[in-house]
Formats: structure tokens, C-alpha cells, sequence
């Protein structure tokens, strides 16, 4: 199975600006909601890490992060941000099924980078990104939430979801695919889901949304 297929060269300079709008702020808060939980001296593996705006809070609570990203626009902006924040972090061009660590990490943080694959390719990406977790580590994601109930929430659900992917698979950003059911994927991938945190695009409506998971692994 290829994981390199989906680069984001193309829109490294508009990406967060237009993940932003989109979503009315909830892709960047559903990310964000998870850095307090990452220690000083951590190791922590961002893949996908893009523009980093995620690595960079961790990076500055003292986290020793690596990250990994197949566009080198999306990596250059990350260590301009960097070299202008006077921060250290270990960048890598690349795929990250292919990383072989020396040290397996205490977390792996994986936000937005789940979606680029079909369903059997995110449940093949999660085993992955499970195996460069020490026994007992964190997997950490942000991505979109399916729906809890069905009728309307669905059918909201559905049309909010499938343009963007629509559009994004036509520009070759990801593949064609529903949004999948993390928690099982997660435990056939040897994790355990500790909690899901939903972030509601619309206050007072629960549909649309994006979640925020955080796991452990367990094998």
C-alpha cells in the first residue's frame, strides 16, 4: 500500500488559512486542545506536521519533537517559524511508514493526516503509527467526527463532509472515502481509546463537528 501519494506542495501557503475558514475555527481548536497534556523533555512524533502550528505550542511547554511531512514547502515554513521563534526540532522530509526510530516515542501526534487515506488505508496507517509508540505511549489525533445519531444529524453530517472531500480528492490531496469509525480502527490497530472530544462546527449544534482522540497503546 503506498502512503506517499498525497502532497500538499500545492496548497502549503493557504491550507491553514482555508482549514480555518472552513471550519470556523474548530480544526485549529480541536488540535490545540491537546497540548497542555504533553510534558517538558516528551518525545512526541508529529506526522503530517505541515506548517506546524500544532508542533510549535509543544515545542514550546519543552517537548523534544520530530517531524515529518512529504511537502518540503510545508517544512519550510515550519522551520522558518522556528528559526523566527529561536526553537529546536528535528524536521524530516518524508514518509512517515517508513521512519525507524531509534528510541520509539512517548506520543505520536497525527492531526488531519488520517483522512488523506481510504478506510483500509487509515486503519493500516494507525497500526503504523502505533508501532512507533513505546508500550503504554499516546497516539493523538484531531479529524473529522461521523455522526452519533442518524436521520437529519446524518444527512448535515454528510453534506458538510463530502464536498470538501470531493474537492480535495479531485486535487489529488486525499482519497475518496467516509469519514471512518476512529475508535474501532484504533483497537484493531493494538490502542485503546481514553477519550473523544467533539468540537461542534455550529455552537448549540452537534452536527456537524470534529473530535479530538487520544489513545494508548496497549500491545
Amino acid at each position: 500500500m503506498e502512503f506517499d501519494a498525497h502532497s500538499y506542495d500545492g496548497v502549503a501557503y493557504v491550507y491553514d488559512e482555508l482549514a480555518s475558514v472552513y471550519s470556523l475555527g474548530q480544526i485549529e481548536a480541536s488540535k490545540q486542545s491537546q497540548i497542555q497534556t504533553l510534558s517538558a523533555s516528551e518525545r512526541v512524533l508529529f506526522a503530517g506536521v505541515g506548517c506546524g502550528r500544532d508542533a510549535i505550542p509543544a515545542i514550546r511547554r519543552g517537548a523534544a519533537v520530530t517531524a515529518i511531512d512529504l511537502s518540503p514547502i510545508m517544512l519550510r515554513r515550519f522551520s522558518a517559524t522556528l528559526r523566527r521563534e529561536a526553537l529546536d526540532a528535528e524536521s524530516i522530509q518524508g514518509d512517515v511508514a517508513k521512519h525507524r526510530p531509534d528510541v520509539l516515542y512517548d506520543t505520536v501526534v497525527a492531526h488531519y493526516f488520517l483522512n488523506l487515506f481510504d478506510v483500509d488505508g487509515a486503519a493500516a496507517m494507525l497500526s503504523i503509527l502505533c508501532r512507533l509508540v513505546r508500550p503504554g505511549g499516546r497516539l493523538m489525533f484531531a479529524d473529522f467526527a461521523p455522526s452519533e445519531a442518524g436521520g437529519a444529524a446524518r444527512w448535515i453530517t454528510e453534506a458538510y463532509y463530502r464536498p470538501v472531500n470531493w474537492i480535495a480528492w479531485a486535487l489529488g490531496l486525499c482519497a475518496l472515502h467516509p469519514i471512518p469509525d476512529y475508535p474501532e480502527l484504533i483497537e484493531g490497530a493494538g490502542a485503546r481509546v481514553l477519550s473523544v472530544t467533539r468540537f461542534p462546527v455550529i455552537p448549540g449544534l452537534d452536527h456537524p463537528a470534529y473530535q479530538s482522540v487520544v489513545a494508548e497503546r496497549v500491545a
